[in-house]
């Protein structure tokens, strides 16, 4: 038998044995090594490793070091060439082998983390494990650290790593105490990278915390990724070192301990590890102090259920709570010791973490009535319930007072008047009365209906709940019958001598719909009225700021740029100014004006002012307040131009699945923010996944919107864009042709957004080699986008790239080189 063969035979025998008692433990082995006296030292050497936490090297008869790594001074390794790189500090160590951080030495400047291997391959073996290392440096994804290259010297494999500045997950979050939900999102995002890497056929099979970094933009990224399974595709023994080096305690599978097969259920158990430490600050089985303990536990008994060894290790009595129930379910699955007993793969374990973030029912658990009925009544009690939301926030107050509030020159009796019709309404939704399923707007549907024979003989009255329901109607994106809410409204006030205030707070809203419909130059012309209306009229303080910052907000569409910086520092003071606080509506203008700076690509102004509307929202809004998701989707796009993609790229995709829970999968906002996170993948150049999510959001839009709006043309451009350059260039170059066409053809939407759709086209067609069409756009739009946004604008820049590439590709080197100083 060779050294490597008895080598993996007594690593199997070592784990039968471990299943034996301990008084007949000796004598299994004796049976199974037979009369192989060799045989049966490496198995007792590598039980006795195990007992002690040593090295046994020098057990295993047929071990093929000639120098181990792991037995050497990493210092006297600092300074040695490995490959293209010379190895500058030792930064970590483990059974797996030595991190060096390190250096290119062939011109390129670059850092990169060098590990060294404690294994030595033969000829045959090296050309197998550089064959695997070729397959994980396809793999690419935000929360994987980048295998840069790897080889063989001396017959010792190194690997050189995407060099990560970060702080260990469990440091990170002990130091930090982040909550339940933002560790649920860690793990999420973790469990992307290693869906990623499966759909490679690569398993990491050494989940634990040591292999995961968390940088400075919070964003986790696993390191260490498949280099054990290069190592066991090169050569299928396990390596000569002690059984405690060979799996990590608390986060191996039972079939790793049994040295049976990897497989992807073996990242499944890893990640519920993870999570189970993050979550209860213990790992699972805490008793199990010493290797051998935790070997025991893991084959006798399940995991303790999260909350319980969240109660145990002295976790506040909120976490406990969160953790009953969904999480320990979830985890108790992605901890099963039998592996068909598992999640199928980690995209069902994320997509169950993703529901439980969610607030929607989690497949761990039995889908009893109950249970789904208590999930859907939380997640629903603002938007479907009629019970939970009218009667909660009309009756009890929460709009009336809104109203109150903003209409306060009414009559007290007239709201009397108000709150009586509203309990007449939600009287007649009483489910108890055979109504089922009625949802908000079904509601406002039938108030329309009634609202002339019951409030007939009260214009005013009749008046206050139309705007309520135009408000309403505008927020549910139904505006068509915002619109005529809102008509009937003007209408009675007019008629009937309606306050300036009110008068003025309607015209407004018709601003608002008009804008929402695409119809800018429309809109300036009520504002302009409700402007008028309450520049003097006392008390209309808060009504006059409100139309000039929608005022802007039509000026910013019309590219009326200074016009509209005008009217939102004019309405921020009147806020600052009123004599009174008006709360969250001051972040209004804010937020604007920062959009504002963004469109003119003065990106470290607009963060500052985006930032402010977001802590200023936060302060008054509910987390999943449409107002709060809106600065917080602003403020994410100002990461984006700061070069922190990967780090808004979470924050996208959590306001998207707060906007699909508060506002539906087909509102306006919600495909809008789904746009969002397709944009921020184009950012990060993964084109296949932008363009499968910018495909439905622009479908969409197009639906809902309407194809010529400009929110419907701006997602055409993302998905158009990235379908060019990744796996669909037909219809992406379509589609950009499409979108410049719409663009060119409406002079009143801003000839700079025809000049981006131009920069976009041509980036695609320098991609597909057509550059004799791409350069007449280019030397148009890019100068002209130049003049009219700045060379820091993200459309400029982008126009430069595909500028020097297209020089570059025509001969043009010169012409290339004088652009290259224009990028950032």
């Amino acid at each position: 038998m060779n050294a490597k063969a008895q080598r993996a035979q007594a690593y199997r025998i070592f784990c039968e044995a471990l299943a034996q008692d301990e008084d007949t433990r000796d004598t299994f082995m004796q049976q199974q090594c037979g009369n192989d006296a060799a045989l049966l030292a490496d198995v007792r050497g590598l039980l006795g490793s195990l007992q002690t936490g040593s090295l046994a090297t020098a057990a295993l008869s047929g071990a093929e070091f000639v120098e181990s790594v792991v037995a050497i001074a990493p210092e006297s390794l600092v300074g040695r060439g490995v490959g293209r790189f010379r190895l500058l500090e030792c930064i970590g160590r483990g059974g797996m082998g030595i991190v060096y951080r390190a250096e290119r030495t062939d011109g390129v400047r670059q850092t990169v983390a060098v590990k060294l291997v404690p294994t030595q391959l033969g000829a045959g073996a090296q050309l197998r494990f550089e064959r695997e290392a070729q397959v994980l440096a396809s793999l690419e994804h935000t929360s994987i650290a980048r295998l840069i290259d790897a080889g063989v010297e001396d017959s010792q494999p190194w690997i050189a790593l995407e060099f990560v500045r970060g702080e260990r997950i469990d440091r990170y979050c002990d130091a930090r105490d982040p909550g339940v939900a933002a560790i649920l999102r860690l793990v999420v995002q973790l469990a992307s990278a290693v869906a990623a890497a499966h759909a490679l056929l690569i398993v990491h099979s050494d989940i634990k915390p040591a292999n995961v970094l968390v940088g400075a933009d919070g964003l986790p990224k696993l390191v260490d990724f498949g280099i054990a399974t290069a190592l066991r595709d090169a050569d299928s023994a396990p390596p000569a070192a002690a059984p405690s080096l060979l799996f990590t305690p608390h986060y191996a599978a039972p079939e790793q301990l049994r040295g049976e097969r990897v497989t992807v259920a073996t990242d499944v158990f890893g990640l519920g590890a993870l999570a189970y430490r993050l979550l209860c600050g213990v790992p699972p089985y805490p008793e199990a102090t010493s290797t051998l303990a935790y070997l025991r536990a893991v084959r006798e008994r399940d995991v303790a259920p999260p909350s319980e060894a969240a109660q145990q290790a002295g976790r506040s009595a909120a976490v406990v709570r969160r953790l009953r129930g969904d999480l320990d379910a979830i985890l108790g699955r992605a901890l099963a010791r039998d592996p068909a007993r598992r999640y199928a793969s980690v995209t069902d374990l994320q997509a169950d973490l993703q529901r439980c973030l969610d607030g929607i029912p989690v497949s761990a658990r039995a889908a009893t009535t109950a249970y789904r009925l208590g999930k859907f009544l939380r997640r629903n009690a603002l938007a479907v319930s009629l019970a939970g939301l009218l009667a909660v926030s009309l009756v009890a107050g929460g709009v009336v007072a809104g109203l109150q509030m903003r209409r306060a020159t009414l009559a007290q009796q007239r709201a009397v008047q108000r709150d009586a019709f509203l309990e007449d309404l939600l009287k007649s939704a009483n489910p108890w009365e055979g109504r089922r399923d009625m949802t908000v707007a079904d509601l406002l549907d039938t108030a329309a209906k009634s609202l002339d024979a019951k409030l007939g003989a009260e214009p005013l009255v009749e008046a206050s709940m139309l705007g309520l329901m135009a408000e309403t109607f505008q927020g549910l994106g139904r505006y068509p019958q915002g619109f005529e809410a809102n008509a009937r409204q003007i209408d009675l006030l007019r008629r009937h001598g309606g306050a300036p205030t009110e008068l003025s707070l309607a015209l407004s809203e018709r601003g608002k719909l008009l804008v929402m419909s695409a119809r800018n130059r429309e809109a300036e012309a009520p504002l302009k009225e409700a402007i008028a209306l309450t520049e003097h009229e006392p008390g209309g303080e808060g009504a006059l700021a409100e139309a000039l910052d929608d005022l802007g907000i039509v000026y910013q569409n019309l590219e009326r740029s200074a016009e509209a910086a005008s009217a939102y520092q004019r309405a921020l003071d009147v806020y600052r100014n009123g004599g009174r606080d008006f709360g969250v509506l001051v972040a209004d203008p804010i937020g604007n004006l920062g959009v504002l700076y963004y469109d003119e690509g003065r990106y470290a102004e607009a963060a500052v002012l985006m930032r402010e509307a977001v802590d200023l929202r936060r302060r008054f809004l509910p987390a999943e307040h449409p107002d709060l998701l809106d600065a917080e989707y602003n403020y994410a796009t100002s990461l984006e131009q700061d070069h922190q993609a990967a780090a808004a790229e979470p924050v996208f995709r959590q306001i998207y699945a707060s906007y699909q829970r508060v506002l539906g999968p087909d509102h306006i906002d919600t495909l809008m923010a789904a746009q969002g996170v397709a944009h921020n993948l184009l950012f990060q150049k993964r084109y296949a996944e932008a363009a499968a999510t910018g495909l439905p959001a622009a479908e969409g839009l197009s639906r809902v919107a309407g194809w010529q709006h400009d929110w419907t043309l701006t997602a055409w451009g993302v998905y158009g864009l990235a379908a060019c350059l990744g796996n669909d260039a037909g219809r992406g170059l379509a589609a950009l042709r499409r979108v410049a066409s719409a663009r060119h053809g409406d002079p009143a939407g801003g000839l700079w957004r025809a000049q981006v759709a131009d920069v976009q086209l041509s980036t695609c067609l320098v991609a597909l080699g057509q550059y004799a069409e791409a350069e007449p756009l280019l030397r148009t739009a890019v100068p002209a986008l130049e003049q009219s946004r700045g060379q820091k604008y993200d459309h400029t820049q982008e126009g430069y790239r595909a500028l020097i590439e297209l020089y570059r590709h025509t001969g043009r080197s010169a012409d290339a080189a004088q652009l290259q100083g224009r990028l950032l």
